[in-house]
């Protein structure tokens, strides 16, 4: 016969055994169970939750033509000595609404040596649109970025992304 401290102890293991065999099944079968609800059984429908999910993580489509970077030397001014200036035409497309607004900081140039520039704020882009703008889903916007880089250096992609300013930041 086994005493009450022993009893105690074996309803605490089985009570211990029990939850995570509930916790377990729970975490299996709800996204599961959240899927169907949300499809309605419908495999195409379930296509349509990766379309979202895929247009979650491109918020955002930068498309440059392939003649759309230009090198200068001037553009309503001279740029730094040693340096020149790089305009990018650039089309941007909103797949969601931003719930965060669009700055010059959000588009990073990344040069041949892996640096980062971001562009001046006298872009035409920024000038057309405005330094601050909010996205709706669906909007299109056209414009070029103007970007100052070393006169050695060759650009190598366009970025964009959600800029925060951090309080180190200036």
């Amino acid at each position: 016969m086994l005493d009450a401290n022993e009893r105690k102890q074996q309803l605490k293991k089985r009570m211990r055994m029990l939850n995570r065999v509930v916790l377990g099944g729970v975490t299996v079968f709800l996204p599961i169970y959240i899927g169907v609800k949300l499809t309605g059984g419908s495999a195409d429908k379930i296509e349509n939750i990766t379309n979202v999910f895929a247009q979650i993580n491109n918020q955002v489509s930068l498309t440059v033509p392939p003649d759309g970077v230009r090198y200068m030397h001037f553009f309503h001014g001279s740029p730094d000595e040693g340096h020149k200036f790089v305009l990018v035409d650039v089309n941007m497309q909103a797949n969601l609404k931003l719930a965060w607004s669009v700055v010059p900081r959000c588009y990073q140039l990344v040069d041949d040596n892996g640096r980062r520039y971001y562009p001046l704020a006298r872009s035409p882009f920024f000038i057309k649109h405005s330094n601050e703008f909010q996205v709706d889903k669906g909007q299109v916007f056209a414009g070029q970025l103007l970007f100052e880089i070393p006169a050695e250096r060759k650009h190598v992609s366009l970025l964009f992304d959600r800029y925060k300013e951090s309080e180190g930041t200036e």
